[in-house]
């Protein structure tokens, strides 16, 4: 098992273009959720939520590997990719995306606007305590899979989804 760190956990600031970020939007305001998806390790008294699947349609499996291979400098093959949808009430569990040191995760906050006061964090569990990521606009975050984890739900404040898109990746 790896000793992880937050330095393992990257961020990325304005990861794709404003015709790809539309592109998303569009796609993910489709009625093609489904309730349901349980994070953690199977759970049953943790509070499904929103999935979408997504590994069917080129923008998400071709067109945006691309720039996600140059800003993380990685080569991967992708193992699958979904959208998570959660509303208030519908906080994930901790849980671990991968059972080894080659999976990785790339996570994508997708609303369109957020407020830092609507909160939908990701919160990453190391020895040594928490590390929060907030969502912003175009922003994406990429961490080791093995690294425990879960999202937290957004303020009742909040009148839509938590759209995040997950490319659940192995190093090649």
């Amino acid at each position: 098992m790896h000793n992880f760190s937050p330095d393992d956990i990257r961020i990325f600031r304005n990861m794709f273009s404003e015709e790809q970020c539309e592109s998303i939007n569009v796609f993910l305001d489709r009625p093609q959720w489904r309730y349901g998806h349980i994070s953690g390790d199977g759970n049953l008294n943790a509070p499904p939520f929103w999935i979408m699947h997504l590994g069917r349609d080129k923008l998400f499996t071709d067109t945006l590997l691309q720039p996600i291979r140059e800003a993380t400098g990685d080569d991967f093959k992708v193992l699958s990719v979904y959208a998570n949808g959660q509303t208030y009430g519908l906080g994930g569990q901790p849980h671990e995306d991968a059972n080894d040191d080659r999976g990785r995760t790339f996570l994508f906050y997708a609303n369109a606007g957020w407020d830092v006061r609507w909160n939908g964090k990701t919160c990453f569990l190391f020895d040594n305590g928490p590390v929060w990521v907030t969502p912003e606009i175009n922003k994406a975050v990429y961490f080791p899979g093995q690294i425990k984890h879960f999202a937290e739900e957004p303020t009742r404040t909040f009148g839509g989804l938590r759209k995040t898109v997950a490319w659940k990746l192995e190093l090649v």
